[in-house]
């Protein structure tokens, strides 16, 4: 595929061809053969591996390995794999190919590193029977989707405990009312890149994908789900907006696919066309929130509000309390009942009637009263030492016109 360049809003767009193998070659240059057999031993010998492949004889190691690469994918139940699989497979031959080592080795040093790494995730969600690990209460973050007369509009804001000391004496203060904010415009280097898969379509055109879909904020749902992770190795992670190219084909991938793409949080998805969901996604399940008439949707870190996924997630917190031997009324759990308080109050602020626009979108994220009248978990002087937490970001999107602003700051600071 040739290269091809437009201009937009005085950006030079320089559209370039992805080639997996190529980018392999890339990252396998900076590991070297050396690196191949360092990170590969070091994943062995980590806690996570150390009693099951790290155990096994490198014999034995890479005819599993071997297999699990030469075994295709069911195309039948995935289709979409017919694209993905070949691209892994060339990626990894690159690697091999820039750190002078054989493919063998170097799917062996990729897989390691990926079960390691999931094992990490797993264990972190899934302490021994017994054994009180309480979550650290650090994170307030919420997502929204608004449609109205500024066109389809997202937003993220996320809050947690400061990334710098706080000063000693330093009081949080309410805001006053709300003004226009300053805009500083950011421009790209020139040409600016969008990369096109074989098959599919650019997945960052900007706010969204080529289609005009996008997925806007991720918050959290920490809970000890209890559950394992999928090992989806060479796949791995699926991109579900290199094919979706409108809300109801996210739904059917997202469906198809959740063992692919795991993670504990509530999602905001949105097209071009004003359609939207919430996706609730835990390890091994997702059920979605969608769309109404209203024009608006929402969530908060801590909370899913499905059927299912509101029951599956209450089981989980009262078998963890049943384990340790605590009670619904237990220090962490506080964040839960936050969690709720906040998802109500966020829905209030969607429906007020402030035109749902970039005002209103604008208002929003500024709704940093202290909790509980808040969208974010600000503390306040009758609020518990755990919810010391501040604003550290935020970004929204206008879909519409494909723009996409965002800020970050300390408050302390700037």
């Amino acid at each position: 595929m040739a290269k091809s360049a437009k201009s937009v809003s005085n950006i030079d767009i320089e559209i370039v061809p992805i080639i997996p193998f190529d980018d392999g070659v890339a990252e396998g240059k900076k590991i070297g053969a050396a690196g191949v057999k360092k990170q590969t031993a070091a994943a062995l010998k980590s806690v996570e591996l150390r009693d099951t492949l790290g155990a096994m004889s490198r014999r034995a190691l890479e005819a599993y390995v071997a297999s699990r690469l030469e075994t295709p994918p069911d195309y039948a139940r995935y289709p979409e794999l017919a694209d993905i699989y070949p691209e892994r497979v060339d990626r990894l031959h690159g690697v091999a190919r820039g750190a002078g080592c054989t493919l063998l080795e170097a799917a062996v040093m990729e897989y390691v590193k990926y079960k390691a790494m999931i094992t990490r995730w797993d264990r972190n969600y899934n302490p021994p029977i017994g054994v009180d690990v309480p979550r650290p209460q650090d994170q307030g973050c919420s997502g929204a989707l608004m449609v109205g007369p500024d066109g389809v509009l997202a937003s993220h804001s996320a809050d947690s405990l400061p990334l710098s000391p706080m000063p000693r004496g330093y009081r949080w203060r309410k805001p006053g009312p709300w003004k226009r904010p300053r805009q500083k415009w950011s421009t790209p280097a020139r040409p600016y890149k969008l990369f096109k898969p074989r098959t599919g379509y650019i997945e960052q055109w900007g706010a969204g994908n080529e289609k005009g879909v996008g997925c806007f904020a991720g918050v959290s749902c920490w809970c000890w789900l209890d559950e394992p992770i999928e090992d989806t190795w060479p796949i791995c992670n699926f991109p579900i907006l290199r094919f979706a190219s409108n809300i109801g084909q996210v739904v059917e991938l997202y469906t198809r696919y959740t063992l692919f793409n795991w993670s504990g949080a509530s999602q905001v998805w949105a097209d071009v066309s004003g359609d939207g969901v919430i996706a609730e996604k835990s390890f091994r399940r997702v059920a979605f929130r969608r769309m109404d008439k209203s024009g608006v949707l929402w969530c908060t870190e801590g909370h899913f509000q499905t059927e299912e996924m509101g029951a599956y997630i209450r089981h989980k917190r009262l078998a963890y309390l049943e384990r340790v031997g605590k009670h619904l009324g237990a220090g962490d759990m506080q964040y839960y009942t936050d969690s709720a308080v906040r998802f109500t109050h966020m829905g209030e602020i969607c429906h007020m009637p402030w035109g749902r626009g970039y005002d209103h979108m604008r208002k929003l994220l500024s709704d940093h009263a202290t909790f509980p009248r808040a969208v974010c978990r600000h503390g306040g002087p009758d609020t518990d030492p755990y919810d010391q937490t501040v604003t550290m970001a935020q970004s929204w999107s206008d879909l519409t016109n494909n723009r996409t602003f965002g800020r970050g700051w300390v408050p302390w600071k700037s």
